[in-house]
């Protein structure tokens, strides 16, 4: 967005210039063909008013396709000097060169790949395997104004995470938890049950919001994955690491775009 908004910025400044100078080059020939054709019609010479309103004949040379070219390369090495302010400001960022360790006695395994979108945390609780997925793209704070977990009090939304938390049993049946991470605390929002390798379909009855359901059947069902490892401090720690993730993965990103718009220059 902070590109696209320089580069309009760059366009606006640019193109009514040209826009400008061809109207007034406009105007100038058309106010000269007109007083020629006024002197015409008082001195009776029809041949003089033809003459002035003759359509001046456009001539193309490949001089004009290098010019194009050439405007084009100038946009490339605006896109260029962007990117790299914005590489710099990132770089800059209180973000940048954050590391989050790993806390001792952290139950998850973390599997994180450089350039990868997804998070994934795995565990096992006696006979159940317990995979949580963070997806990095939803993983910006969003001002959301229906969070339940915000409070009358809290005039600013937080920061959250979006996960997916899946509980598997041996016998292939699953549970799995759309979950959102805000810090030191976590809100399920639905639930559903999954037969092994079952499709995924979108009419698949999923239960009731969550917030609809008895209070004592929520509270049961927040204290089933706080045992399994979900608690507040996995939350918090969840929230660090995406956001210490998400500003090493745009850095990166940029670079990408930076790289491949050089190629050719």
């Amino acid at each position: 967005m902070a590109l696209y908004s320089a580069i309009r910025r760059v366009s606006k400044s640019t193109i009514p210039l040209a826009v400008r100078s061809v109207a007034t080059a406009a105007t100038s020939y058309f106010s000269a063909a007109t007083a020629t054709a006024t002197a015409a019609v008082e001195n009776s010479d029809l041949g003089s008013i033809s003459r002035s309103f003759s359509i001046p004949v456009l001539h193309y040379s490949t001089s004009a396709v290098k010019k194009k070219k050439s405007k084009h390369s100038s946009f490339d090495d605006i896109l260029l000097q962007i990117v790299d302010s914005e590489i710099n400001f990132a770089l800059d960022s209180d973000f940048h060169g954050c590391v989050v360790d790993i806390p001792d006695g952290f139950p998850f395994k973390v599997q994180d790949k450089a350039g990868e979108r997804v998070i994934v945390l795995t565990r096992d609780y006696g006979e159940e395997t317990i995979n949580i997925e963070v997806d990095m793209p939803n993983a910006r704070c969003e001002n959301s104004a229906d969070d339940a977990v915000n409070t009358e009090e809290e005039s600013e939304p937080q920061p959250s995470v979006p996960l997916s938390v899946t509980v598997s049993k041996e016998n292939g049946l699953s549970l799995e938890f759309d979950v959102r991470a805000f810090p030191n605390k976590i809100l399920i929002c639905d639930i559903s049950i999954k037969e092994l390798k079952s499709s995924r379909n979108q009419l698949d009855y999923r239960g009731p919001a969550v917030s609809l359901l008895n209070e004592s059947l929520q509270k049961s069902f927040y204290e089933y994955l706080e045992v399994r490892g979900l608690t507040g401090s996995t939350s918090n720690f969840l929230l660090e690491y995406v956001i210490s993730k998400d500003s090493k993965e745009y850095i990166q990103w940029l670079k990408n775009i930076k790289k491949f718009v050089e190629t050719g220059l």
